[in-house]
């Protein structure tokens, strides 16, 4: 800062000789002059010091009988000095602090953080909408009005913090917390989530609502969440057990007749943009082939300083030319690419059920094989459904 101080005010470099300069340099210091970087050398002193100070010493000098000669001048006095009749030098200047004062009341980077279910791309797209992203004027107004607003738009958040720092502006987000409630404090039914008929029911509590050859539909109520006492009163519990039925499903696999394969060309082009305060700037103007098809692939650099990313970046697109292909699918093919697709559908979507018989029924159009599979299956199709009360009931 110092340094800084003395660069504005501007400062000499001095060479002191004649008759004992060494004692000149004390009654410098002793009047209260101040000069550093003091160097000795061949009976001459060398030191630094600030200009107001040179009439003083040049009047000391001649009283002393010692020689006081200027070797340098530094700081921003002489600078403007040697360049007075440079008037585009000053123009710029002023032009210069005007955009640097223009832009400073301009948002440049948002900091968005604390987000672990929320995505990125969610949080920026809802900042945006309020106002809060690069190149946005910096005066949003209320930041309280600003954050309650921003609760509303997340709804599953507990808490925002919006602050703006210089020309960033850091996002705090504070999710909400899972229900506080404990588990053991609610009651469950069992419900069916698919309908069939009943093979067997093994109920470990609550009271059963279905037997044994009984046919049920999706949301029937297997068991229910209460008990009868020994006293006849009813009380609430969980209900517990395994409801087995026989189940029927449908699904439907499609295969094209015809496969399509894209091959990448080893050659590609690069093409290069400049980020500018989000105004995106063309770099290099290279002609493509419009008759084939493209993929592009973007890196983008960022210029930091300090730990913070300004907003200038180069952007470097990387476009690949895609070579399309077709072939046509035999049927002995799509016969074995559909045993593959069913196994890994079975895998996937009935490894909780036992498979007991499957049909599979065979069309063709003009465009794909079409194969019906109709499964019947045994599973559990239990699954617990919490008991909710009207807490304010209006009758």
């Amino acid at each position: 800062m110092i340094t800084i101080l003395r660069f504005l005010r501007g400062y000499i470099d001095l060479a002191i000789s004649g008759s004992l300069p060494e004692t000149f340099l004390n009654i410098m210091t002793n009047s209260g002059i101040s000069v550093w970087n003091i160097k000795s050398r061949e009976g001459v002193i060398y030191c630094r010091t600030l200009v107001p100070n040179y009439r003083y010493i040049c009047r000391l000098s001649r009283r002393k009988n010692v020689r006081v000669r200027v070797r340098h001048k530094h700081g921003v006095p002489f600078f403007l000095y040697r360049n007075k009749k440079r008037v585009g030098i000053f123009i710029g200047t002023v032009c210069f602090v005007l955009i640097f004062t223009i832009l400073s009341k301009f948002i440049w980077y948002v900091d968005i953080y604390g987000n672990e279910n929320i995505s990125y791309s969610r949080a920026r797209k809802t900042m945006e909408d309020l106002g809060v992203y690069e190149g946005a004027y910096k005066e949003f107004g209320s930041l309280r009005d600003l954050q309650n607003k921003a609760l509303m738009l997340f709804g599953d958040v507990s808490w925002i913090t919006i602050n703006t720092e210089g020309s960033t502006a850091e996002v705090k987000i504070t999710e909400a917390a899972e229900e506080s409630r404990d588990d053991k404090e609610k009651h469950y039914n069992i419900m069916a989530k698919c309908g069939g008929q009943i093979i067997r029911a093994d109920v470990q509590k609550g009271m059963p609502y279905v037997s044994a050859g009984d046919a049920v539909t999706e949301g029937s109520l297997l068991i229910g969440g209460f008990v009868q006492t020994d006293s006849g009163s009813t009380i609430l519990d969980t209900a517990q057990g395994t409801i087995w039925a026989k189940t029927e499903h449908s699904e439907r696999i499609a295969l094209p007749k015809q496969k399509v394969y894209h091959a990448y060309e080893d050659s590609f082009v690069t093409r290069q943009n400049a980020d500018l305060f989000g105004l995106k700037l063309p770099l290099e103007m290279k002609c493509l082939s419009p008759d084939m098809q493209k993929m592009s692939f973007y890196t983008e650099s960022s210029l930091d300083f300090k730990g913070k990313t300004a907003p200038v970046s180069l952007i470097k697109e990387h476009i690949f030319y895609i070579d399309t292909n077709r072939e046509e699918i035999a049927e002995e093919l799509a016969e074995r690419e559909f045993t593959a697709e069913m196994s890994l559908l079975e895998l996937f979507s009935y490894s909780d059920k036992k498979i007991t018989d499957r049909n599979i029924a065979r069309s063709v159009d003009d465009d794909y094989f079409y194969y019906d599979i109709k499964y019947s299956c045994e599973e559990d199709i239990g699954q617990r459904d919490e008991i909710l009360f009207d807490e304010d009931p209006s009758y």
